[in-house]
């Protein structure tokens, strides 16, 4: 009996022609041996190219790659998928709130990273001597009923991010905010 790696057999067992890498199909060798990335050399039998639309795996390559074999049957085909990913939010929607004042949080409304928020719920309360000073700024304006000085104060309230719902409430009221709310601009969560 010859060995099978010559080529022929008389033993009846299929021919061998020559040692492919599992990985790298050109990578042939006349012999068994160790392919580059150190997975041993599979068989290639003469009869393994025959049949067209069939496919063959040797045992080998079989068990290195965790390949597993069914029959073909009808039946309902499963549509779940288990695979990795990763789940991110989209940055385009995402709404930073920045005071643009110096002060205090006196009251937090809204406490946790990944508390759910909707549109125009309140969010804390801030208590700034700035914004103070800006809305006493602005009550004297519009008690001395100068065009030029309710327009420049009610600009500064602007600018320090009080609303203008804010603003037309400080109007009719007259009445100083100690402490200023500040609200969500869109449904989400804080994170």
């Amino acid at each position: 009996m010859e060995d099978s790696s010559e080529g022929s057999n008389t033993s009846g067992e299929k021919e061998v022609l020559y040692w492919v890498a599992p990985m790298d199909a050109n990578y042939r060798r006349d012999k068994p041996g160790k392919s580059p990335m150190g997975m041993d050399l599979v068989p290639f039998y003469k009869d393994d190219g025959g049949e067209d639309g069939v496919v063959k795996i040797s045992p080998i390559v079989q068990n290195n790659l965790g390949v597993r074999i069914a029959s073909v049957k009808k039946g309902q085909l499963d549509r779940e998928i288990s695979t990795v990913g990763y789940i991110n939010f989209d940055e385009e929607k995402l709404y930073h709130l920045h005071t643009r004042v110096e002060g205090w949080v006196e009251k937090l409304v809204v406490k946790a990273t990944g508390d759910v928020v909707k549109k125009g719920q309140k969010l804390f309360e801030l208590y700034s001597p700035t914004l103070v000073n800006a809305q006493e700024e602005y009550v004297s304006a519009l008690k001395s009923q100068n065009r030029i000085l309710i327009s420049a104060s009610k600009d500064r309230l602007i600018s320090l991010g009080i609303t203008s719902g804010q603003i037309k409430q400080l109007s009719k009221t007259r009445k100083i905010q100690q402490r200023i709310s500040y609200f969500s601009k869109q449904d989400g969560f804080i994170q």
